[in-house]
This record gives structure tokens, sequence and C-alpha cells, in this order.
């Protein structure tokens, strides 16, 4: 493979991998050793953005080990990994995969809503942890939501992510891609309608349309398993107690997102959601002095923060 093709299907990952770095290495940095991370330029499906492989420096002169480590995979590899350290002495925080919920309330600010529900899940073409990929909405408004949605996938604008003026870039690799494509085909299959952008996608390059899937059911493999692509499953709910068990109706607990004006109901949702982060009428906003982490399958321990040292730290 050239190396300007090794390029090409890096881009996608450029900004993303080495925020990724930084958020991984610098505790360790902090705590008195280095990480040194290596990220290959087409990364394998068991890895969320890119296959780290680690190298740990020491400073010899103080004697430093390092018995922690802090890992962001797929579940499958964060599995692999949680076994291959079993009964060693070794600490281990994982961050793995998720499939996150944006519910929308009948009084949500829509246009609002409308813009997170976009950034949620087509932010770097949806290859992210923390995706919005699914989106829960109050019937009442179901109808009003999905035809702003339609109208919106006609604006974005696919091409090269290096371009400023571009909103969903490439697909990682042909395998990733290919993965996409099957999983929306069994949505499809299983009956659900699918919606996609009319765009013209580049000749050259792994491509999928901004799409999204409405008719979606909790049984549905796009409902359940993570796409990892610009795909977006839409389902409905009547009342808040629905719409909580159906967000935490999933093997992952990453993160969730809820839309509507009033606190009340923001606080009361907050408590009950399985999900290591929820954000309140935005979608995808971080602060590096908060933690970050997950439940269930997005995996265990925090990053970020006062947090996101204590993997590092010995009280003995």
């Amino acid at each position: 493979m050239s190396s300007r093709k090794r390029l090409d299907q890096a881009r996608p990952f450029a900004t993303l991998g080495i925020a990724l770095a930084v958020w991984l290495v610098m505790p360790a940095v902090f705590r008195g050793f280095v990480r040194a991370s290596f990220f290959e330029f087409q990364a394998p499906l068991t890895y969320t953005a890119s296959r780290i492989h680690d190298l740990q420096l020491y400073w010899s002169m103080r004697g430093l080990h390092s018995k922690d480590e802090l890992i962001s995979a797929s579940a499958e590899v964060g599995r692999l990994i949680a076994r291959a350290v079993a009964g060693s002495d070794k600490a281990l925080t994982l961050e793995l995969g998720g499939k996150a919920a944006n519910i929308v309330f009948d009084d949500a600010p829509l246009d609002q809503a409308i813009e997170g529900i976009v950034n949620g899940i087509f932010f770097n073409q949806g290859e992210v942890c923390c995706a919005g990929s699914r989106l829960l909405v109050q019937e009442s408004i179901a109808d009003e939501v999905v035809a702003r949605l339609r109208e919106r996938l006609t604006t974005l604008r696919v091409g090269d992510p290096l371009d400023k003026n571009t909103d969903v870039g490439a697909i990682n690799s042909a395998a990733q891609l290919a993965k996409i494509r099957e999983l929306v085909q069994s949505g499809v299959d299983e009956g659900a309608d699918l919606h996609q952008s009319a765009c013209a996608l580049p000749a050259k390059g792994y491509w999928f349309a901004p799409s999204f899937l409405t008719g979606v059911t909790h049984a549905h493999r796009v409902a359940q398993e993570e796409i990892f692509g610009p795909v977006l499953s839409v389902m409905t709910f009547r009342t808040p107690e629905e719409a909580f068990e159906r967000a935490n109706n999933t093997p992952y607990g990453l993160s969730a997102g809820v839309w509507t004006d009033k606190g009340s109901k923001i606080f009361k949702l907050v408590n009950k959601l399985r999900a290591g982060v929820v954000w309140a009428n935005t979608y995808n906003k971080f602060d590096p002095t908060s933690p970050f982490g997950g439940y269930k399958e997005s995996g265990f321990g925090r990053e970020g923060g006062l947090h996101g040292l204590a993997a590092y730290c010995r009280m003995d």
C-alpha cells in the first residue's frame, strides 16, 4: 500500500486520534512515567478509534514500574484484555463501545435538538464511542422530528475531512464500511425504513451517506449493536418511564442525551439512566475536569479530572 493511500485512509482519524492519545497519555505522564502510543493508519474493527501499541518508558532514576493500563477499545477487545490481565497485579481501566440514546421530549427546543442529534451521530462520521446512535423521540412530535431530520440530511456535505466545509468524512476502512452496510441492510430486512442523503459520494475511498432508520424496534440489531458509522436508529416512546426503560435496554452504558425544557424532568431521568455521561439539551460537549467512562459493556473506570488519575495512584 502506498504511503499516499495510507495517509488518505488516516485522515478521518487525524484529529480524534490525537485527542484520544492526549486523553489517555497525560494522566500517565502526570504520575511520573511516559506511555508512547503508536497509531496505525488503518485501524481494525476491534478498536473504537485507532489501534494503540503501548511502550512503557519509565524514569529509571525514580525506580517507577507501571502496573496500570488505560485502554480505549471495543467491548470484544475489552473482554480479551480483561482475561489477559486476570490473575496479574496489573490494574486495568477500560473505555469501550457504546449505543447512546438521545431522548427528545415534546417540550424540547426542537431547533436546538435537531442540531444536537445531527452532531451526536454524524460527528466524525459516527465513528465515536459515545455517538448518539439511538434517537428516542416522544410519539406526539415523532413525525415532525423525522421530517426535520430528513430535511437536515440534505444539507450535510460529504467529502474530504480536512476541508473545513465538510460535515461527514470517509469511513476508516473497507472492512468497517462492509460492517456498516451489513448492519443497515439487516435493519431494512427486519422491517425498518431507510432514509438516506442523496448526496454524491467521492469515487475514491470508503464512504457511506448519512442515514437514519425509522420503524426500528429494540429487537433489531441496529438498536442493540454498535454500528460505528453515520447511521441513526429512530424509535418512539410515550412516557418518561418508557423512555428511560428503552434507553437502558442495551448492553452498553457509555453516554446519553436528554432534551426538554423542564429541569425537573432532566434530573429525574438522569438519575435513572444507566450511562456514565448524560448531556442535557446538548451533546458531545466535554469538560476535561469531569470524569468520563461507562457501565456494563462500555467498560469500567474513569478518564478525565481527578477521577482519571485514580487508576495510576497507589495508596499503600
